[in-house]
């Protein structure tokens, strides 16, 4: 009997706690972030942003932009986009939220001094804000701009009140992170993480979990671990190698989307010459083979990159030779994705002067995207076999990253990866990584090899300022046109992976940011 009555109280108590684990969620996401949403243009710090602060146009899971905090929105005249915002909408702190806490937000952008990734480029073509009324904005544009809303899920809107005069640090200890989202802050941590609470005033649907742990959990295997031993309930970037496996574990559930990052190899064609460069015998080249487009086009013919997905990704991802992912404007199905041919690469090569091939280095990050390490060394094989000799040099992100900047790049090739849901279209990805960099206009911010074309600069700013019918079709043509002078070299789309334990429901985003928004609790 007493074995009975124990049980009972267990199970009575088991009752009661469970409503309260629902309240919680714990996420392990793999990189630190910062909680400055206009500092340093990146993943992880939107995926942090989009829990405390709404973006000016919001956009879901498919990257499709979506009403949010400004309800409306229309390009009133061919340079005037207006923005109508939503009514009783207020800050953590209480305050409402305004027209003039977006004005303040868009002049806050560009004000960041040595900012590594500025956000900038969200904002090009706008050249003056008219605050209308407290309800209602006017972008007035230096020429037509279709994309620009798009641009603006990536603008995030902080509170003038509190953040006038607050520096990145005081948003980073917390003092200044003050949005509309659907949580806010409760604790910062640094690069441990941040905790957040249910923002009960929230003007959309109110968030499932009450209170929200992120933590930072960089090792693959340690995240991996965590969620296994249930010190977490919900992780990203799941190895591919593991995928299968955690899918027949009944104790969890395996999201996936194929996201809308392009993953490629970047060559540089900045300077005439690379240190890491060399002829057979180790003696530095005296000009730079990359500058060659028959080059360029040999390493892109010598890749095998179903081969790539499949063992270095393990199948988790899409090979491409396109710019966008398959849902994206721009998008040309009649494009496949052709059989390796390292014999016609090493033809190309002695076309171009080099029958003997060259050493070039390829230097990628070995903690940025998935089994980004791993997929260089089976990249760098197969440019081997084609008449390169390649050497594979990794380093972490935050080495990595900095080292590649325009100005100071001196790696012959590399892996970078773009996502494109700012435009969800190939006008971002023309705009940013083929356009010749302009700073002053926002123009080839990813384009950290030199590469630069007159003419396709002139074919870019056609098609990006293309409002018209025909755009989908001009589209297609430049991308096409650019591919032809390989200013980059698509290799696959990447894929979202989540793994959550059994009971949580979770909705990946294209753009690849975990947010615990999309979490919910499975009904019983």
């Amino acid at each position: 009997m007493k074995r009975v009555t124990l049980a009972l109280v267990a199970a009575c108590l088991l009752g009661l706690a469970q409503p309260a684990r629902t309240q919680s969620l714990t996420m392990a996401v793999e990189a630190p972030f910062g909680l400055d949403p206009h500092f340093l243009f990146a993943g992880p710090n939107m995926a942090a942003a989009r829990h405390i602060y709404d973006s000016l146009i919001n956009r879901d899971p498919e990257s499709r932009f979506i009403p949010g905090i400004v309800e409306s929105w229309a390009m009133v005249e061919p340079q005037v986009w207006e923005l109508r915002l939503r009514h009783g909408v207020t800050f953590h702190d209480g305050s409402p939220f305004t027209a003039d806490d977006v004005a303040f937000s868009i002049a806050r952008v560009p004000s960041i001094e040595n900012n590594p990734g500025p956000y900038t480029s969200n904002l090009r073509t706008i050249e003056r804000v008219e605050v209308v009324d407290p309800y209602t904005v006017r972008l007035h544009t230096d020429r037509v701009n279709p994309v620009l809303p798009g641009q603006l899920t990536n603008i995030f809107v902080v509170s003038k009140r509190a953040a006038e005069n607050a520096s990145t640090a005081d948003f980073n200890s917390g003092r200044a992170a003050i949005g509309t989202g659907p949580f806010r802050l409760q604790e910062a941590r640094g690069r441990e993480g941040m905790t957040v609470l249910r923002n009960e005033a929230f003007w959309g649907d109110r968030a499932a979990y009450q209170r929200v742990d992120i933590r930072v959990i960089g090792n693959d295997a340690s995240r991996l671990a965590a969620l296994l031993s249930g010190d977490v309930d919900i992780i990203e970037s799941v190895p591919p190698a593991d995928v299968e496996r955690l899918q027949h574990d009944a104790r969890l559930s395996v999201f996936r989307r194929n996201s809308d990052r392009i993953m490629y190899l970047l060559p540089n064609v900045r300077l005439d010459q690379f240190p890491l460069l060399t002829d057979a015998g180790g003696q530095q080249l005296p000009h730079n083979p990359l500058r060659d487009v028959r080059v360029r086009r040999a390493l892109s013919i010598a890749l095998d990159r179903q081969a790539l997905v499949a063992r270095a990704l393990d199948g988790q991802g899409v090979a491409t030779v396109q710019m966008v992912p398959e849902q994206f404007g721009g998008y040309d199905p009649s494009i496949t994705v052709p059989a390796a041919d390292p014999a016609r690469a090493r033809a190309l090569l002695a076309e171009a002067g080099y029958p003997h091939g060259f050493t070039l280095t390829l230097g990628c990050s070995n903690n940025r995207y998935v089994n980004d390490a791993r997929l260089c060394q089976a990249a760098g094989q197969m440019l081997t076999r084609a008449g390169f000799q390649v050497k594979v040099e990794t380093q972490p992100w935050n080495v990595f990253s900095p080292r590649t900047l325009a100005t100071r790049n001196d790696l012959p090739l590399m892996l970078y990866g773009l996502s494109l849901s700012s435009s969800r279209d190939a006008s971002y990805i023309l705009s940013t990584a083929v356009h010749t960099r302009i700073p002053a206009q926002a123009f080839g911010q990813g384009n950290r090899g030199g590469f630069s074309d007159a003419r396709l600069d002139g074919l870019i700013d056609g098609v990006i300022t293309s409002a018209d019918a025909g755009r989908e079709a001009e589209l297609r043509q430049v991308a096409r046109e650019a591919l032809d002078q390989v200013p980059f070299i698509p290799i696959y789309n990447q894929v979202v992976v989540v793994a959550a334990r059994r009971g949580i429901e979770y909705t990946p985003r294209m753009d690849e940011q975990m947010v615990a928004y999309h979490a919910r609790p499975l009904a019983r």
